[in-house]
């Protein structure tokens, strides 16, 4: 990584603040999906604080807006709990083909993030689904894509990618 895209991401993650300048967001649209993902997994123990842009309002959790989107333009943090707290994207598709596509990008792009790094990636498939896992240990956030159908008519597909609960919290 960069070391002035490092400080600054660094600087980012540690005050939390929610507002960003045009040179900050700037900065932050040139990160790598790599970069990103190292930033996700250090800021997980600190529940994302860094990472959280605008709140989002809803009844059952805390939402907030992500700061950056690894797939999609719908990226968010949320908190169901204290020990609960995910990095979550969705993208939407007309056709399976499109979310397969994002799929095998999102899984390619994080593969080679983690390849020196001894993560563990296991892989489920059906013919209306697909998941991808990278696990490295009991106490690191686990990263899972998955690919399948949802109930909506105009775009019956999704891709998610989910930074979350380490193997021995779930």
């Amino acid at each position: 990584m960069k070391k002035p895209l490092a400080a600054l991401l660094f600087g980012l993650v540690l005050t939390g603040c929610t507002g960003l300048t045009t040179e900050q967001q700037a900065a932050i649209d040139n990160l790598t999906p790599c970069e990103k993902i190292n930033a996700l997994l250090g800021a997980y123990d600190n529940r994302f604080e860094g990472l959280k842009r605008s709140r989002v309002n809803t009844k059952y959790m805390e939402t907030w807006t992500a700061k950056y989107n690894l797939i999609s333009d719908n990226c968010q943090i949320t908190a169901l709990d204290n020990d609960n707290v995910t990095y979550r994207c969705v993208g939407n598709y007309a056709q399976q083909q499109q979310a397969v596509a994002d799929h095998t990008r999102a899984v390619n792009f994080t593969q080679a993030c983690l390849a020196d790094k001894n993560w563990h990636q296991t892989q489920k498939e059906s013919a209306e689904s697909l998941r991808t896992t990278f696990v490295l240990d009991e106490n690191t956030p686990v990263i899972s894509i998955h690919s399948g159908k949802t109930l909506s008519r105009k775009q019956p597909w999704s891709t998610t990618l989910e930074i979350g609960k380490p193997v021995a919290g779930k």
